[in-house]
């Protein structure tokens, strides 16, 4: 009897390592600001970022920042119309630039969940400096 059982515990070991069965494993639950994003407020700005790695998730997080803060947009349009055809060609190229150093910044939280790094960074505004 001792042998069956010791056998049935084998197996059932074997099968919970098994890809299938990967359902029985805990997953660790994701952050709340990576279901939803802090808001931005006149004193400061978060940023969320996610990567392999601490570097590419704070890379991403800071990004986030940059893309809240003041851009300058360019667009170029140019269209093309063709007198023997009776089409219309419409091309367009915008280019968003920030022109603002994120300095001074701080990481708020920083988790590591199935193999993904998370990271909360808040930027504090400077009156005069935006």
């Amino acid at each position: 009897m001792g042998k069956y059982f010791l056998l049935l515990m084998i197996s059932f070991q074997s099968l919970y390592g098994f890809w299938p069965f990967n359902w029985l494993k805990s997953q660790n639950p994701l952050p709340v600001y990576v279901l939803e994003h802090p808001l931005m407020t006149e004193s400061n700005v978060y940023g969320v970022g996610s990567g392999r790695n601490f570097l590419e998730a704070k890379s991403k997080a800071l990004n986030d920042i940059s893309t809240q803060l003041q851009s300058n947009v360019r667009s170029i349009t140019s269209v093309h119309k063709s007198s023997e055809i009776t089409s219309t060609q419409v091309d367009q190229h915008i280019t968003i630039l920030t022109k603002r150093q994120i300095q001074n910044y701080k990481i708020i939280d920083e988790l590591h969940a199935n193999d993904v790094t998370y990271i909360l960074v808040e930027y504090k505004i400077i009156p005069g400096n935006k």
